[in-house]
Order: C-alpha cells, then sequence, then structure tokens
C-alpha cells in the first residue's frame, strides 16, 4: 500500500469539484457586484462635485477678471482726465459749451 503511485492518491472529485469551483466563482461576482454598488453613488457624487468644483473655479476666474476690469478703470478715473470727462458725459448727460446732448428713448410699450 505505501508503494502506491501518486495517479491513485488523486481523488477525482469530479461533478463536486466542478460545483465547487463554480460555487467560488459565483462567490467573488457577488463581492465585485457588492463593492460596485456600495460605492457607485461615491463614484457619482465625486464626478458631480468635480463638475461643481469646475464651475465654482470658472466662476473665480471671470470675478478675477472683472476685478482687474474695476482695478483699471478705477485707475484711469484717478489719472485720466479724459476717462472722468468721458464717463460725466455717459452718466450725467453733460456736454461742453459748444456741444448739443441728443438722447434717445426706446419705447416702453407697444400701444394696443
Amino acid at each position: 500500500m505505501n508503494g502506491s503511485s501518486v495517479a491513485d492518491s488523486q481523488v477525482n472529485v469530479g461533478v463536486f469539484g466542478w460545483l465547487n469551483r463554480l460555487m467560488l466563482g459565483l462567490i467573488v461576482l457577488a463581492l465585485i457586484a457588492m463593492i460596485v454598488l456600495k460605492y457607485l453613488p461615491l463614484i457619482r457624487k465625486n464626478e458631480s462635485m468635480s463638475r461643481d468644483l469646475q464651475s465654482r473655479r470658472d466662476e473665480v476666474q471671470r470675478m478675477e477678471t472683472q476685478v482687474s476690469r474695476n482695478q483699471a478703470r478705477i485707475e484711469a478715473l484717478r489719472s485720466d482726465p479724459r476717462t472722468i470727462e468721458r464717463e460725466a458725459r455717459e452718466q450725467l448727460g453733460l456736454a461742453r459749451p459748444d456741444e448739443n446732448v441728443v438722447t434717445f428713448q426706446t419705447p416702453d410699450a407697444k400701444p394696443r
């Protein structure tokens, strides 16, 4: 009995071995599915937050551009007399003594 070959010591598990491998595969697939289902909402939330972050970065960029424009306008109003004159003409409707001011108005509502 001790001299039996290696082939004799292997057990033919047949159908049960196939079922064991199938069950192991199904368990692995179930674990993968559980992991995906658990983290899918987090992935979607991350994508949403990334879009929101990009939107806010774009808004910050627009605001920084506006700040730069406003600072340039302030500097021009402080140092450039032509800019002050132009602003007075536009906002207050002022004119030089030899000029006439013409304003155009649009009708508020159409007659019925």
